[in-house]
């Protein structure tokens, strides 16, 4: 067995589409439907709405609580630097500024436009610098 997808489940598509756009992701599939995917190499993410997830589980999914992470890995902590910048211009919350954390990555978490937390990191060589 093995973990193919991890599915978001989202309140309004069009914001969440928009979002991970200004991220760098490339939506694959119609945007106004209740399913995408992200063009992502390695694990697909798809994009789910409520209606359509309540069809499946035949109720309303709740919203509340912190109970996945998504990790994204980066190039460098100019890159995570410049998504941080890009984002925050763009209107979106950063949860945490990036940050040298004590296990050796270079670490940033955003919210996305239902509260999902994402981390972007990379993993520092050492002597790298923070580059803001």
């Amino acid at each position: 067995m093995k973990l193919d997808m991890v599915g978001i489940i989202v309140e309004s598509m069009e914001q969440a589409i928009l979002f991970y756009e200004h991220l760098g992701f490339e939506v694959v599939g119609e945007k106004d439907a209740d399913y995408v995917e992200l063009n992502n190499d390695g694990m697909r993410i798809s994009l789910n709405t409520k209606n359509m997830i309540e069809g499946i589980y035949g109720y309303l999914p709740k919203s509340e609580g912190d109970k996945i992470e998504l990790a994204f890995l980066c190039d460098s902590p100019s890159e995570i630097d410049q998504l941080c910048g890009k984002m925050k211009r763009s209107g979106y919350e950063i949860f945490k500024e990036p940050w040298q954390a004590f296990w050796g990555q270079y670490y940033a978490i955003i919210k996305d436009p239902d509260g999902n937390l994402l981390s972007l990191f990379c993993n520092n060589q050492l002597g790298e610098t923070n580059e803001k």
